[in-house]
């Protein structure tokens, strides 16, 4: 276990400016066991190992997390392999600040006992999927109706559970990634605009009005990232394709022109130079792995 820290006091309009994505809860047997899937991008989370074991790499770190234990996730690329048998309870979702950066960034990954946390999912669960004692992860992301009062109900349900995970992590002694608002307030502006470009949009040039120039702007990225607007746009969509091809059920067709790419084949080729294999290779070792 980590060592405790000071908890980190701020006022409300900070953690107001929070932007909260609930994207899935679900508790089933994993679809596929004895094999590692794909480096595949996760979002924030956790998942409990209700029966088997679970073996973790990310960033070249491989962490087993057993029976009765949790594996909290900081949102990246990782790999999974699961033991015959095994069964899983989750709970994904996004929570950045304004320009996309997640609330926890690179704190996480580690596993570690969680029996609040724990009681608390089992809650959650209850409260979305009712009297159901199984729901699969591609069943907990399907598209679903509500009405007002119900969606409503959903946001409560998982505001109460994100209570429980904030006061967790803390006492696991994990604190939120916080913006140095100062410092960082340029490079803010400039993710903030990559951010809300349309993901075909390979080559980024500044607005005229923009508050910098390309070159200072391209510098500031340098420094603060390792790499340039260009790049980062790069990345952007490189985690989208992925995240797509695993997650989403449209066709490898549809995706690539959702991407940008006119050609399917382009696509592929494009995706097998960053990634080593194609989308639909891809998509076989990864589907239905995230957790």
């Amino acid at each position: 276990m980590m060592p405790k820290k000071q908890v980190i006091q701020l006022p409300g309009d900070v953690w107001r400016s929070l932007r909260h994505e609930w994207l899935w809860v679900y508790r089933g047997p994993v679809p596929q066991s004895g094999v590692w899937s794909a480096e595949i991008p996760v979002p924030a989370g956790v998942f409990f190992v209700e029966r088997g074991e679970v073996r973790i790499q990310v960033d070249g770190k491989e962490t087993l997390v057993p029976r009765g234990q949790a594996f909290f996730s900081s949102p990246r690329p990782r790999r999974h392999w699961f033991a015959a048998n095994t069964r899983l309870l989750s709970v994904g979702f996004r929570s950045q600040w304004p320009d996309g950066t997640s609330l926890f960034r690179d704190a996480l990954n580690f596993a570690a006992e969680a029996p609040a946390l724990r009681k608390a999912t089992q809650e959650l669960f209850a409260s979305i999927h009712g009297a159901q004692k199984v729901v699969t992860y591609r069943q907990a992301i399907e598209v679903a109706q509500y009405s007002a009062s119900q969606w409503v109900a959903r946001e409560a349900a998982f505001a109460v559970w994100f209570a429980v995970w904030m006061e967790t992590v803390q006492e696991l002694g994990v604190q939120p990634e916080l913006q140095v608002r100062i410092r960082r307030r340029r490079v803010d502006q400039i993710v903030a605009w990559l951010q809300a470009l349309p993901l075909d949009q390979t080559t980024p040039s500044l607005p005229p009005d923009f508050q910098i120039g390309s070159r200072r702007a391209e510098q500031l990225m340098q420094q603060e990232f390792g790499i340039g607007l260009r790049m980062f746009m790069e990345r952007r969509r490189l985690d989208e394709a992925r995240e797509r091809i695993v997650a989403d059920q449209a066709t490898l067709k549809e995706i690539a022109f959702a991407l940008g790419f006119r050609h399917a084949s382009h696509f592929t080729a494009w995706f097998r130079r960053h990634t080593g294999v194609s989308p639909s290779e891809y998509r076989l070792s990864g589907a239905g792995q995230a957790a």
